[in-house]
């Protein structure tokens, strides 16, 4: 087995002793069944899903592509790891650029960074281990607001604690300029800290580099909300094809409130 970030500047290996921890979950499904693989999202539904767009890294050296979510007019999460530059230091704000509802060269806003928030805990320089994944949360301050006229944002929101049907919306390196659909996961591992709030989860469906800080879905009753940020994939036998930590205790633990 493996475990790599699913973005190319900070795919690391993990240690199989590790990976051992991720058992899967009691009547897990089989990750090969339909609605896990991507499929291309129709150009019709594009505008219902304007709020996720690609977070590019700019730098002397570097030019890196991850997704993100608008959670709210100034606030984009995604993963932690997205927001470094080549040095391994946390990017400059203002080489990070918001490019929502990106298609085949179009788009609804761009915005550039005025802040850049990681979670405290987490470590870039460390292997995509299960202890670490929870941490790979990062949020974008916005220099300047997107007004909800224009694109409204999707929340973030407690996963539930029951199996619910799970959706992935994101960018793919190989079909980096749409984003791509995965509507049927499922939930195949739960950390030890998840059930209190914190944590990451394992899902079935797999993804590949460009999927880093995609959201993770749920449709509520008050309409789709983020409930977990793709971090990593995972290779080899199992049920778990990719690791996500929660988006809700992500958003709290870069200082901003509920």
């Amino acid at each position: 087995m493996r475990i790599t970030f699913p973005f190319p500047a900070a795919a690391r290996r993990a240690a199989l002793a590790l990976l051992l921890a991720l058992a899967p979950l009691p009547g897990a499904s089989d990750p090969d069944n339909g609605g896990r693989e991507p499929v291309l999202l129709p150009e019709a539904d594009q505008p219902a899903w304007n709020a996720i767009g690609r977070v590019n890294v700019a730098g002397l050296r570097r030019r890196g592509m991850c997704t993100g979510t608008l959670i709210a007019p100034d606030l984009v999460l995604t993963a932690a790891h997205c927001l470094y530059g080549a040095d391994g230091r946390p990017a400059r704000p203002e080489d990070v650029h918001f490019v929502a509802g990106w298609r085949q060269g179009d788009f609804k806003a761009h915005r550039i960074g005025d802040q850049v928030r990681i979670d405290p805990d987490f470590v870039n320089d460390e292997s995509p281990v299960p202890e670490r994944i929870a941490y790979d949360t990062g949020i974008l301050v916005l220099s300047e607001p997107i007004d909800a006229e224009e694109i409204a944002a999707l929340p973030p929101a407690v996963m539930p604690e029951t199996q619910v049907p799970l959706a992935l919306i994101g960018y793919r390196q190989d079909r980096p300029h749409a984003l791509s659909l995965q509507p049927h996961c499922e939930i195949t591992h739960r950390s030890a800290v998840a059930a209190v709030g914190g944590g990451f989860v394992g899902l079935d469906c797999p993804v590949i580099s460009g999927a880093s800080g995609a959201p993770v879905l749920w449709q509520s009753p008050a309409g789709w909300r983020v409930v977990a940020v793709v971090s990593a994939s995972v290779s080899g036998s199992g049920g778990v094809r990719t690791l996500a930590p929660l988006a809700d205790a992500a958003r709290r633990s870069v200082g901003l409130s509920n």
